[in-house]
This record gives C-alpha cells, structure tokens and sequence, in this order.
C-alpha cells in the first residue's frame, strides 16, 4: 500500500468564562456606536474570554496537547514533531513549540517549530507538515497545536476585532500510515498581498514597540477596513478545481471546515458551491472567533456530535491577514 497521513484525533480547550453580546453592545452603544448589525453578520452569541490574567496562547494550546494524546492514548515520547500555529505567540525567543515540548516531555529527536500564518496557520500547517510526512518515513506522529487570544491585542473603540474575538485552542494528531483509502487529498492557496497593511500587529511594529512615545493603541491591533470578495471567491473555485482533479464531486464531501470569522461569509461560500447549509459547521455562536483555531474547533464539534465518520471527504480552508488563504482535501 502506499502512505498517507491519518488525522487520528483533535481536541480542543477554551476558558469557562463565557461573555455573551450584550457586553459588547452595551460597552460600544457608550461609545455611540450600534454594533447589533456587526454581530447578526458575524453570528456572535456567545465567545469565551480567560479572565486568568496568567492565562495566554501557549498555556491553552499545551491543555489543548495533553488533553489529544490522551483522547488518542498516544505517547508523548512517540512525537516526531510538534508545530504550534499563532498570530499571538507568546514568546518569538524561544519558539512556542519547544515550550510545549517541554510541557509534554518530549524526546529528543522530536522536530519543533512555530508557523505564524494568523488564522490560516493551523491549515497551513496541516498542509505543510501532511506533504512533509508522506515524503518522510521518519515522521510517524506528528502534533499541530494552535491557539489565540486576539481579544487582548485589540483597541477597544474597534468593533470588528473587539467584540468578534473569542480565546481557545484546538491540537491534532496525524500518523502517517501504510493506507491508501484515508488522509490526504490535496490542496491550494490563494494570495492577494495587496492587503498586507489592512490588518497589523503591532500597528507600528515591533521595532518601535519600546519606544517612549509610542501610543498603547499602536502596540495592539491595527484593523483597516478591506474587502474579501476575491478571498472568498478564491474559497469556491480552489475547492471545485482540486476536487475535479482529485476525480470527486461536490456530493462526495461530507462537511466543510471554514474559518469562522463571520457567518455571513461561510454563508456566501456555500451558496457560491450551491451546496446544503447542513455540510458547512459553524460554532462561531458558541466561540465567537478563534483564528487559527477556528476550523478545526468546527471539526472536532462534529466528530462529538457524530456528523462525521471515519472515510468521509472533509474540506478545510481559512484565509488570514495580508491576505492569504489556503484550502486541504482529507479524507478522514
């Protein structure tokens, strides 16, 4: 048989604290600002918020680990390599990945390194590290841990991030296995950098994060407003294209795991597809918006909830900022 990369389990971590919209409308309509459309496009109920001020992106994502190597009874000691995917890192020096290597008690020979993508990192790296294994037989388990916590970077007189943003983390095991009949398919990106100054972090830079005159605002969140038509229409032809190469259609997907920015937008995709609502998840209602995350805190709902089985086709795409989008075809 030939190899392929099995996705053997994903599990996901969130804060208890849950704030709902009216939080947020309230604290916007004090600013004179109506943020009840905002929040109907977006689909926002409800988003989980960490009110630990010793709570950040790193220690979610190493729950996030421990809690699929014990969902997959899988070793740590078995990893040959753990990536962790952020747009909010909480350390450049040294990466996030040896930190949670060192949580997990890794081994040696593990391979460890960080992707930063923004909200499309996770995908980007199950794309990444999936291709890396099918052509490395020394890679039979690897781990993708992504987590974010964008609300805390955010300015706080800024509708879109402020009141969208919700904190969580999702891990993945792949194996690399000796089956032809599951794992990856193919993929694709699509990048339009004409956009690279709409969304920033930190506005300034981080050369000029220590200096004294420098405003708090310009050390958070800088969020322009831009269109996604294209990025979105790029969604649609990238997922009709690969599957017409791959010889499936339409009907063999299953589900469909898109970033969970805003409802509306996953709205328009599967209108574009001309597909059933029912195939796209959606838990932005619950989480509000969790970047890199997002996609796959979908993907590990619908395996609690039994919408998926093992061999069904599932498609996974989400785009960050810049901009930059990336779509993968699995067969789990």
């Amino acid at each position: 048989m030939s190899a392929n990369v099995k996705i053997c389990g994903v599990a996901i971590y969130h804060p208890d604290n849950k704030v709902g919209n009216e939080y947020f409308v309230k604290h916007f309509e004090r600013q004179g600002k109506d943020i009840t459309g905002l929040l109907e496009v977006t689909g926002r109920e409800t988003r989980y918020l960490s009110n630990d001020p010793h709570e950040n992106p790193l220690t979610m994502g190493i729950e996030a680990a421990k809690r699929v190597l014990y969902q997959t009874g899988i070793d740590s000691a078995e990893l040959d390599m753990i990536v962790f995917s952020s747009g909010t890192p909480e350390y450049v020096q040294p990466t996030n990945a040896v930190k949670v290597h060192h949580a997990l008690g890794g081994k040696n020979s593990a391979i460890v390194y960080d992707i930063n993508s923004n909200c499309v990192g996770m995908v980007v790296a199950l794309e990444q590290i999936s291709r890396n294994m099918l052509s490395n037989p020394n890679v039979k388990y690897a781990m993708i841990v992504g987590a974010e916590q964008l609300n805390k970077y955010s300015r706080t007189n800024e509708e879109v991030p402020y009141s969208n943003f919700g904190d969580a983390a999702a891990a993945l095991i792949l194996e690399r296995v000796e089956d032809s009949n599951c794992g990856f398919i193919d993929s694709s990106f699509y990048t339009d950098s004409s956009l690279h100054n709409t969304i920033v972090l930190p506005a300034k830079g981080f050369s000029n994060i220590y200096r004294e005159d420098l405003e708090e605002s310009d050390k958070r969140i800088e969020w322009l407003p831009f269109d996604t038509d294209e990025a979105f229409l790029s969604a649609k032809n990238a997922i009709e294209r690969l599957l017409k190469e791959n010889g499936l259609t339409k009907s063999d997907v299953k589900k469909y795991f898109l970033s969970q920015f805003a409802k509306k937008n996953i709205d328009i995709i599967c209108d574009q597809l001309n597909e059933d609502r029912v195939k796209f998840k959606f838990i932005g209602d619950e989480f509000g918006y969790t970047g890199t995350s997002s996609p796959f805190i979908a993907f590990a709902k619908s395996i609690e909830e039994g919408e998926i089985k093992r061999g069904d086709v599932i498609v996974f795409w989400s785009v960050g900022a810049g901009i930059t989008s990336c779509n993968v075809i699995y067969k789990y």
